[in-house]
């Protein structure tokens, strides 16, 4: 539970009844254009996730500009690169505040952009939802803060679990960048294997940024894993694997969220072959005639396939967009309708948001197989 700053308890009734009553004041005084700001990782380290997200919030913008309740009042979103840097992603956060009076800033794919816009977010009443960063830390950020997928600590359970029940390994190292991202992703693994009775033989941690990680794989290899967890991004797991095969050594690797991306599948060849993942529940396969809807428009417009990153973000401007009609667009409006969202059915999965502003869904575990996310176990036929 957030402790600072201090809320007081929710009630559900009173809130709506409140909600109702803004939302009537706020249809007389109904602003022009609904503004929404992004900060994104759209260049560096972060690219990959950064412009996934992009992609999801630009067609869930002109998906609603089409729309007839929103031709004379549209969703205008304006984005901001934080160059995969957390001191550009508070620049970035601060120039939206101060030029273009956002009340709400979405993105942050990246942890550390999180953690350290976050205090300025709730000093200044604006609210800040990332659609992507995973550390544990976001969870006691503030009242202002909002995450629509799930805490890197439930989805290392799930890889843990799997490591125990699905492939019977018992000896596991870890391999993390030193990243707010990597670190959460390590602890909450470690935990989870530990109380599986797991045994961690090794701990190694990476910089981000460099090309070159013989070193740290050679310090891995010394520990005699039967299995090694990768937390980090795409980037830099890309390479481990690449390289971790150049030299022989190939235990299971498992590896977290970040590790769902073509691009480390680009980077590692056929060293990312057998990796396994666990990710969020968005499922490009769905019969869902919404999802498939949303993967159609995605592909026609962008021409490749969305993941759950892209559709998260377009859950995030869809939700905004029903708040700014229905409540109001004050922060304390947006905030308080965020708290009380329950059930939303979004892309990404069913979005219902705590005491803490997390979420909790069902999540997914993948398998590279033939250069590809298969679902793990994989079936041949």
């Amino acid at each position: 539970m957030r402790t600072s700053p201090k809320r007081t308890p929710p009630i559900l009734i009173v809130a709506f009844i409140l909600l109702s009553i803004t939302s009537r004041c706020h249809r007389q005084t109904t602003p022009s254009e609904f503004r929404i700001g992004a900060v994104l990782a759209l260049t560096d380290r972060g690219a990959t996730y950064g412009n996934r997200a992009r992609m999801g919030m630009e067609l869930a913008v002109t998906e609603l500009n089409a729309q007839p309740d929103f031709k004379s009042h549209p969703i205008i979103l304006k984005i901001e690169d934080s160059r995969s840097s957390a001191k550009d992603a508070l620049s970035a956060f601060q120039k939206l505040a101060d030029l273009d009076h956002v009340p709400v800033v979405i993105g942050f794919v990246l942890s550390d952009e999180v953690l350290t816009c976050a205090p300025v977010a709730n000093q200044r009443k604006i609210v800040l939802l990332t659609t992507a960063a995973g550390s544990d830390k976001i969870k006691d950020a503030g009242d202002y803060i909002f995450r629509n997928r799930e805490s890197g600590s439930l989805q290392a359970d799930v890889i843990a679990r799997a490591c125990v029940e699905q492939l019977g390994i018992r000896e596991v190292g870890i391999l993390h960048s030193t990243s707010a991202n990597g670190v959460s992703y390590k602890d909450g693994f470690k935990a989870a294997a530990q109380r599986l009775g797991v045994k961690i033989v090794g701990t190694v941690e990476y910089n981000e940024g460099k090309n070159d990680y013989h070193a740290e794989i050679e310090r891995m290899r010394a520990t005699n894993p039967k299995a090694v967890y990768l937390a980090g991004l795409d980037h830099e797991m890309g390479l481990i694997l690449k390289q971790s095969r150049q030299v022989g050594f190939a235990p299971q690797y498992l590896a977290s969220a970040g590790g769902v991306s073509q691009k480390l599948i680009e980077l590692a060849g056929q060293g990312a072959e057998g990796l396994v993942c666990a990710t969020a529940p968005f499922d490009i396969q769905s019969t869902d005639s919404r999802v498939w809807q949303f993967v159609s428009a995605y592909k026609a417009k962008f021409n490749e396939d969305p993941d759950w990153i892209a559709a998260n973000s377009y859950d995030a401007v869809v939700m905004l967009a029903n708040i700014f009609q229905k409540y109001g667009t004050a922060p304390d409006q947006i905030k308080a309708a965020l708290y009380a969202t329950k059930k939303f059915p979004g892309i990404g999965g069913t979005t219902t948001f705590d005491s803490d502003g997390e979420v909790s869904k069902p999540l997914l575990l993948v398998q590279v197989v033939n250069s590809l996310f298969q679902p793990f176990p994989h079936k041949t036929n």
